[in-house]
């Protein structure tokens, strides 16, 4: 079996590959004056059994087509079996169609990656609103790991969690702040959100604070910062003054940071490399990786 990083996947690859003492290789892959991609895989691919590793954000679309190009590549150089490593799945939040004429992007990359051969997928924290983890695919098995245990491992190492309090900023960050305040032995609080645009939230929450000074707000993905500013504001209203954020996916599109400024410190994975990456997700990938060696 040989390890193969993409454009965005490469640091992952490389920590998989170095703790399984596997081949490694890199994708060499440039822009050609119109935007178009180009691709190579620079060396004779011996071995039958290959893992491709890309996280695709930020630039989805460009990613996702390396990634094809990639995939198509392996099968016409006589490759049989394919392992897919994404660590930040892409366009995992459009999972219905709430207008008529909506694309359900979720369902059609889905289909597209079945349709290319893989086996099998592993990611990290994949973003399911409404759809169960087995229903993705009919044929290509998917494991989607969690990076919360070692976030709140991290975290337990570095900074004071004593009399602090968990927080999920939605109900879909319950099972994230569930996991983290377990490893903490800590208690935990959801907020509710209605969401009224792409960067315009209101939140309600049921806090009694009678004895937190400190609250961890944790999710799996922060992107334009929104949600998690609103959450900093309800925090501070309650005289909750240090305010720390943990998330599997900093996105982080500009200007997240500046709205995320209230909160003492922010700890990420690097499945999105930025600079809060504290957390390296290989190691786990690869734990979950050698059971198909």
């Amino acid at each position: 079996m040989r390890v193969i990083g993409c454009s965005k996947g490469t640091h992952i690859a490389k920590d998989i590959a170095r703790s399984l003492k596997l081949p490694y290789t890199s994708v060499e892959t440039r822009f050609f004056p119109d935007g178009e991609i180009y691709v190579r895989i620079p060396i004779q691919i011996d071995e039958e059994d290959v893992v491709v590793v890309q996280s695709m954000a930020k630039r989805p679309n460009d990613l996702l087509m390396e990634f094809i190009f990639v995939l198509e590549t392996l099968k016409d150089m006589g490759v049989k079996r394919i392992i897919g490593i994404i660590p930040y799945f892409p366009y995992a939040r459009q999972d219905e169609r709430f207008k008529p004429g909506e694309a359900i992007s979720l369902n059609i990359v889905t289909h597209l990656l079945e349709r290319l051969g893989l086996e099998l997928v592993i990611t990290v924290d994949m973003h399911l609103h409404r759809k169960e983890l087995e229903s993705l695919f009919k044929e290509t098995e998917i494991i989607n790991v969690s990076a919360m245990e070692d976030l709140a491992e991290y975290f337990l190492e570095n900074y004071p969690s004593s009399d602090a309090l968990v927080i999920a900023p939605d109900s879909e960050a319950t099972q994230w702040a569930k996991v983290f305040a377990s490893k903490l032995r800590l208690k935990y609080l959801v907020f509710y959100k209605e969401r009224k645009g792409d960067e315009n939230v209101s939140l309600k929450c049921h806090l009694d604070n009678n004895y937190v000074e400190r609250a961890i707000v944790v999710d799996d993905i922060v992107s334009t910062g929104t949600t998690l500013e609103a959450t900093a504001n309800v925090l501070l209203e309650h005289g909750i003054s240090e305010l720390y954020a943990v998330f599997t996916h900093g996105i982080l599109v500009p200007p997240a940071e500046h709205k995320l400024s209230k909160f003492k410190e922010l700890i990420s994975t690097d499945t999105v490399v930025n600079p809060y990456s504290r957390v390296r997700v290989g190691g786990l990938l690869a734990k979950t990786l050698v059971k198909y060696l």
